[in-house]
C-alpha cells in the first residue's frame, strides 16, 4: 500500500461503514477488506484497526458488537432513520423549495443513511405547490450572513402572472432594505426587513426575491426590533398594528383557537356552549379569512370596526350569491 493510501484509509473505512452499517447491521472485518479491494485498495487488519481508532479519536462513534448472529463494526450516523424521515418530509412538503432543490436536498439526507435504511424510506412525494425559484437556499445563505451585521441588501421582488412569468414590482427597480430576521409560516419563508426610507418593518417572501446581493456601505445605527412583538403584529405575515380582538367562540373550537394563537389569548368568560377570547393580533386579510371559516360558530364582539368589516363581507356575499327567482 502506498503512503497516500495509508493517509486516506480512515476516510475510506468511514465511507464503507456509513454506507453498509447501522444500528441493526454490522460490517465484518473481512467485508471491510473486501469493500476496500473493490475500491482498488488492499489493507491488512492492523491498518484497518488503526484507521478505526483514528476515526474514534476524531469524533466518529464506531463500535464493535454482535447482533442477529453476526459480529462486526458499525458507525453512528448523523441522523436516525426516524429523524431522516421527518427531515425529508419537511423538505418535500415545503412550498418554499423548488422541485429540483427538494430532490437534491432530500438526496443529501438519504446519503447519510446506510443502504439498508434507505430502502425503508418512502418515495419522494413532493408538494404540488412547489415554487419555481431554485435560488432560495442561496438567498437564505446571503441573508443569514447579512442579518448579524445589519448589512443592507438589494434585490428585485416579483409576482407571477397567469402565464407564470415574473412581473417585477416597482417597475423593476431594486429594493434597498436592511434584513433583521428570518421567519417561516405555513410552508413559506419570509425575511423581516427594515426600510430606512419608510422607517418601518415589513415581511417579504424569500421565494419571490431575485438577484439579491449585499451592499457595501456604512452601516446606520441599529433600530430597536423585537421579534416576538413583530410576530404578534404580523398574523400570517400580513403586517399591521396589534390590537385586542374579542370573539365569542363555540366551546368545540377551543383547541383550534389555542393551536392558532397559543399564549397570545385570554379567556374572559365561559358558559355551557361558548367562551369569550381576547386575542392580540393585527387585523389582517388572513385573520379575517381565518375567522370567516367559523362563520356560524363565532361572533366578533370588539372592535366595532372589525364587526363592521365582517358585516360588509356578509352583505357582499349575499349580493353575489343571491338566488334569482323565476318570474
Amino acid at each position: 500500500m502506498k503512503h497516500a493510501d495509508i493517509i486516506y484509509l480512515p476516510l475510506m473505512v468511514r465511507e464503507i461503514l456509513l454506507a453498509h452499517s447501522d444500528a441493526e447491521h454490522m460490517v465484518e472485518m473481512r467485508e471491510i477488506r473486501q469493500y476496500l479491494s473493490e475500491m482498488g485498495y488492499e489493507a491488512d487488519r492492523r491498518s484497518i484497526y488503526k484507521a478505526i481508532n483514528a476515526l474514534n479519536e476524531y469524533g466518529d462513534e464506531i463500535v464493535y458488537e454482535a447482533k442477529n448472529g453476526k459480529q462486526g463494526y458499525r458507525i453512528r450516523h448523523p441522523f436516525t432513520l426516524a429523524e431522516s424521515f421527518f427531515l425529508i418530509d419537511a423538505v418535500n412538503v415545503s412550498n418554499a423549495l423548488s422541485a429540483d432543490t427538494s430532490m437534491r436536498f432530500s438526496g443529501k439526507i438519504r446519503s447519510m443513511l446506510s443502504e439498508h435504511e434507505r430502502k425503508s424510506l418512502p418515495e419522494n412525494l413532493l408538494s404540488a405547490a412547489k415554487t419555481e425559484n431554485d435560488q432560495i437556499l442561496k438567498t437564505i445563505g446571503i441573508l443569514l450572513k447579512a442579518i448579524p451585521q445589519r448589512n443592507p441588501v438589494e434585490f428585485r421582488y416579483y409576482d407571477l402572472s397567469v402565464t407564470r412569468k415574473k412581473q417585477y414590482r416597482k417597475a423593476n427597480k431594486k429594493y434597498h432594505l436592511i434584513p433583521y430576521a428570518l421567519l417561516s409560516d405555513s410552508g413559506r419563508y419570509y425575511c423581516v426587513f427594515y426600510s430606512p426610507v419608510h422607517q418601518s418593518f415589513a415581511n417579504y417572501r424569500i421565494d419571490k426575491m431575485d438577484m439579491i446581493h449585499v451592499i457595501e456601505e456604512e452601516q446606520a445605527d441599529p433600530v430597536y426590533f423585537s421579534l416576538k412583538d413583530h410576530i404578534r403584529s404580523s398574523f400570517n405575515m400580513y403586517h399591521g398594528e396589534a390590537e385586542t380582538i374579542t370573539v365569542r367562540f363555540e366551546l368545540s373550537l377551543a383547541n383550534i383557537v389555542f393551536d392558532e394563537f397559543g399564549k397570545d389569548i385570554i379567556i374572559s368568560a365561559v358558559d355551557e356552549k361558548h367562551f369569550i377570547a381576547s386575542i392580540r393580533s393585527a387585523i389582517t386579510p388572513t385573520l379575517i379569512s381565518w375567522l370567516l371559516q367559523f362563520y356560524d360558530r363565532m361572533e366578533v364582539i370588539r372592535p366595532e370596526s372589525l364587526r363592521q368589516r365582517m358585516n360588509d363581507i356578509g352583505e357582499s356575499l349575499i349580493r353575489t350569491y343571491q338566488i334569482q327567482e323565476d318570474h
